[in-house]
């Protein structure tokens, strides 16, 4: 794998409303990502190692409700 030591910046295929539709643009610093609206200054700054526990956090979250959604419909 490549280490992100130098700033690499890419237009994303995402889209959201501010005003106007517009693409959202990363850039990966270290272990930091930048994202902001693309034409916009806004910068929303997030650490890497915090985004990927979100995702398990929320991955752990589907996982139990489906798990309980499954126990309910077994349940004569």
């Amino acid at each position: 794998m490549t280490p992100s030591s130098k700033p690499v910046t890419r237009l994303t295929s995402a889209y959201v409303r501010d005003k106007g539709i517009r693409p959202i643009v990363a850039t990966i610093t270290g272990s930091v990502i930048e994202l902001r609206c693309k034409g916009r200054r806004q910068v929303e700054t997030l650490d890497v190692a915090s985004l990927y526990y979100q995702a398990v956090k929320a991955r752990v979250i589907s996982e139990r409700a489906a798990k309980k959604a499954a126990r309910k419909a077994k349940k004569p």
